[in-house]
């Protein structure tokens, strides 16, 4: 019984001793190196950049791309910059005629005159001023001055008209005047006739020249009526 109350030898207290030290070492760096660890992840996401909108993918929802058309200021012309020593672009004039084809249908807008025509030039003529339709009168009345009818009033403004000359052949009823459609850029004539049979005998058909009123933006841009384009009168033109 004496026996079993004695302390252990000294080389078994001082190995217990030193295993002790070693386990607390090994306690204290784990500590430490944890500690350490979450110290470096903390600072590495306090240093990252704060993601900006050239960061974010294209298709994010709630946010605009830097290259997309919202998020790109707009600019003028006026505003565009324009190297040294260059000459600015000069702006394309406007037209004074539409070039898209009207749509089909009627383009006259008053009937200016719709006289006897016998004896004179047979003409389609298109005046765009008063001067080119100075020289069309002149041209299809230069050898018949009475023939030519006086003009209503009030006068074409051609700044928003054009006046289209041309000879209808109407047959042998005498007509009551005419209209002019389009159909792309062929024009037609529709004349209208009095509600009665024709006379069994047609000697001298009934000529008259019709001179219509059409807006610039109704008229096509090349017309042509009967397979010919517009054209001045002169001396060939007489029949």
């Amino acid at each position: 019984m004496a026996e079993s109350n004695a302390r252990p030898p000294a080389t078994i207290r001082t190995i217990l001793i030193i295993a002790a030290g070693l386990f607390a070492v090994a306690c204290i760096g784990v500590a430490l190196w944890l500690m350490y660890a979450d110290d470096g992840e903390e600072k590495n996401a306090m240093g990252k950049p704060i993601r900006s909108v050239s960061d974010t993918p294209v298709g994010a929802p709630g946010t605009a791309p830097v290259t997309s058309p919202a998020a790109s200021p707009a600019v003028s012309p006026a505003e565009t910059a324009i190297p040294p020593n260059t000459t600015p672009p000069r702006a394309t004039p406007t037209s004074t005629r539409t070039p898209a084809v009207p749509a089909d249908g009627r383009v006259d807008t008053r009937t200016i005159s719709f006289a006897e025509a016998r004896g004179l030039p047979k003409v389609f003529a298109i005046a765009e001023s008063a001067a080119q339709d100075a020289d069309i009168l002149a041209g299809v009345f230069a050898g018949s001055p009475n023939k030519r009818p006086a003009e209503p009033t009030p006068a074409t403004d051609f700044a928003r008209n054009v006046v289209v000359t041309v000879t209808v052949d109407a047959g042998c009823l005498d007509p009551e005047g005419a209209r002019l459609f389009a159909t792309g850029n062929l024009l037609r004539l529709d004349v209208r006739l009095p509600d009665r049979s024709p006379p069994p005998e047609c000697l001298a058909p009934y000529i008259r020249l019709a001179r219509f009123e059409v807006p610039r933006a109704s008229l096509p841009q090349r017309p042509v009526l009967d397979g010919k384009s517009p054209a001045t009168p002169n001396a060939d033109s007489r029949p």
